[in-house]
C-alpha cells in the first residue's frame, strides 16, 4: 500500500471527485478525514471504503476559518498528524458577466480560493510542527488556463477563482519547499459527476463535449483520483508547484 498510515484530509469528499479521491486514498492504506458540509454524503463515502479503513467525518464549511481550524484540530486530536491535504471542495456558477452580482462573485471566490487558503495554512502549520514534510494538492480546473464559452457566455468568477488557486499553488509551493512540503494542483476537464450528469444527458451537449476530447470519452472521478494519488505519494517528492492536467486532451487544441 502506497499510503499506509498516512493521514489525509479531503474536502468536499461527500460526492463526486472528492468521494473518488477519498476512496482511492483509502485503497492505498491512508487514514482519511472525509470533510464536507453534507454529513450524510460524507458518511456514504466512508460506507464505501474498504473494510478495516480508518476514517473520520467532519462536517465543515471550509469558507469559515474557525470551522477549518476546528477540522484540523480534530484531525490532530484523533490521529496525531496530517500528511496529505486535498483541497477539493468547489462550486460552479453560470451567471453571465453582465448579470453577475457581488454576492455570487464572493461566494464562488470564497469556496474556490479563500477556503483552500484557510485549509492549506492551517494544515501547513501542523505539518511544519511535525517536521515530516507533507503534500498539499489543490483541485483547480482547465478553466484556470482557458476560458470556455458555452451558450454565448463564460464563467468569469469561476475562471478567476480557479486561476487564483493555480497561482496560490505555486506561491505555497515556493514558500513551503524548505519544510519538505510540496504543493501541486490537479486540473480536471469535463468529468462525469452528479453535478455534470444532467448536462451530459442532453445529446447535443454530450456531442459538443466529445468533439473536443481526443481520447473519445468523458472523464470519470477515478481519473482525477488517480492523479491525486500520484502527487500524494513519496515518489512525487521532487514535484512541486506543478499542475497535472487531467482533461482527455481538451486543452491540446
Amino acid at each position: 500500500m502506497k499510503l499506509k498510515n498516512k493521514v489525509a484530509i479531503v474536502t468536499g469528499a461527500g460526492s463526486g471527485n472528492g468521494r473518488a479521491i477519498a476512496l482511492r486514498l483509502f485503497e492505498e492504506g491512508a487514514i482519511v478525514v472525509v470533510a464536507d458540509m453534507n454529513e450524510a454524503g460524507a458518511n456514504e463515502t466512508i460506507s464505501q471504503a474498504p473494510e478495516g479503513s480508518k476514517a473520520m467525518v467532519v462536517k465543515v464549511d471550509v469558507t469559515q476559518k474557525d470551522q477549518v481550524d476546528s477540522m484540523v484540530a480534530q484531525t490532530i486530536q484523533e490521529f496525531g498528524k496530517v500528511d496529505i491535504l486535498v483541497n477539493n471542495a468547489g462550486i460552479v456558477a453560470f451567471t453571465p458577466f453582465l448579470e453577475l452580482d457581488e454576492k455570487e462573485w464572493d461566494k464562488v471566490h470564497d469556496v474556490n480560493l479563500k477556503a483552500p487558503f484557510f485549509c492549506s495554512q492551517a494544515v501547513a502549520k501542523e505539518m511544519i510542527k511535525a517536521g515530516n514534510g507533507g503534500r498539499i494538492i489543490n483541485i483547480t480546473s482547465v478553466e484556470a488556463h482557458r476560458v470556455v464559452s458555452s451558450s454565448g457566455h463564460c464563467q468569469p468568477h469561476y475562471n478567476s477563482s480557479k486561476g487564483g488557486l493555480h497561482m496560490l499553488t505555486k506561491a505555497i509551493a515556493l514558500e513551503l519547499s524548505s519544510h519538505g512540503i510540496t504543493c501541486n494542483a490537479v486540473a480536471p476537464g469535463v468529468v462525469q459527476t452528479p453535478f455534470t450528469e444532467k448536462g451530459l444527458e442532453i445529446p447535443e451537449v454530450k456531442e459538443w463535449v466529445l468533439e473536443r476530447l481526443p481520447v473519445g470519452r468523458i472523464g470519470q472521478p477515478q481519473d482525477v483520483a488517480n492523479a491525486v494519488l500520484f502527487l500524494a505519494q513519496d515518489e512525487a517528492s521532487y514535484v512541486t508547484g506543478s499542475t497535472l492536467v487531467v482533461d482527455g486532451g481538451w486543452t491540446i487544441h
